[in-house]
């Protein structure tokens, strides 16, 4: 069988009963059995659960009547029973939930991307910054045999003058940039890079504008906390621990996802 070139779920080069995930680079541990919720809205094929041993107590139905449902059979929406119960990485639609490495390297393409933009908007903010700083810089250099020190609480004044529209324009770039991708094409350019999608918990599909808004209510909470006074710090904390808590939720989710009830997922083909 060729090696598949972009991300998605293939059938699987080590065994014919199930599909394995592809990460558009190599085959990766994840996979899943080769099930089919109905002939209309299948993907992937069908395929026949595997008979359950005979001194199963299920195996046998009461009194000559076929049992209604068997617990090897997939539930809805073609995900797997059994490999939800033995994984906690997989949605019981199938889903694989994304590695935590995987949404931080997106997570600094989408950095880098909106860095770009907000410098390229707010140039003119910029340059006032170099030039305060410049001419603080010649002040010192300029007065430091006098022993008169150049006026610093001027300079931070000045500095702060110039910050705060730079950090609105870069909040204002950053929700409108996550919002439009998550709404266009359930996943920002650097999602879409390595292979993730943004769904709802319970369902697999798009998300909705008030889904997208609600991932921003954090970042857009903790920038204004950073900016007033003597609570700043906790604005910084909030920025830390939002993307951290995935590392140990179960759903591997981060804050944000609480808040919109959504999940970041490998992308199907």
């Amino acid at each position: 069988m060729s090696t598949p070139t972009s991300p998605g779920w293939y059938d699987d080069p080590e065994s014919p009963e199930q599909l394995r995930y592809f990460d558009g680079i190599v085959w990766t541990a994840h996979t899943t059995p080769r099930t089919s919720p109905s002939a209309a809205s299948s993907t992937i094929g069908r395929a026949v659960p595997p008979a359950a041993p005979a001194h199963e107590p299920w195996s046998a139905p009461g009194y000559g009547q076929q049992p209604s449902q068997s617990p090897w059979s997939a539930p809805p929406m073609g995900g797997s029973g059994v490999a939800w119960q033995s994984r906690g990485d997989v949605l019981p639609d199938g889903a694989v939930l994304a590695e935590w490495w995987r949404r931080l390297i997106a997570r600094i393409v989408d950095w880098v991307i909106v860095g770009v933009i907000t410098a390229v908007l707010s140039w003119t903010f910029l340059q006032s910054l170099v030039d305060t700083f410049d001419a603080y810089v010649a002040e010192t250099v300029r007065t430091s045999g006098q022993g008169t020190p150049p006026d610093t609480a001027a300079l931070m004044d000045a500095l702060a003058s110039a910050a705060l529209p730079i950090s609105l324009i870069s909040l204002a770039v950053t929700v409108l940039y996550e919002t439009v991708f998550l709404v266009w094409k359930s996943a920002t350019p650097g999602k879409l890079v390595f292979g993730t999608t943004v769904r709802r918990v319970e369902r697999p599909g798009g998300i909705s504008l008030v889904d997208a808004l609600k991932r921003q209510v954090l970042t857009v909470l903790a920038n204004v906390l950073a900016i007033i006074p003597v609570i700043g710090l906790l604005g910084s904390f909030l920025s830390l621990i939002d993307p951290a808590w995935l590392l140990w939720d179960p759903k591997r989710q981060a804050l944000h996802d609480k808040v919109a009830d959504t999940v970041v997922v490998l992308r199907r083909p």
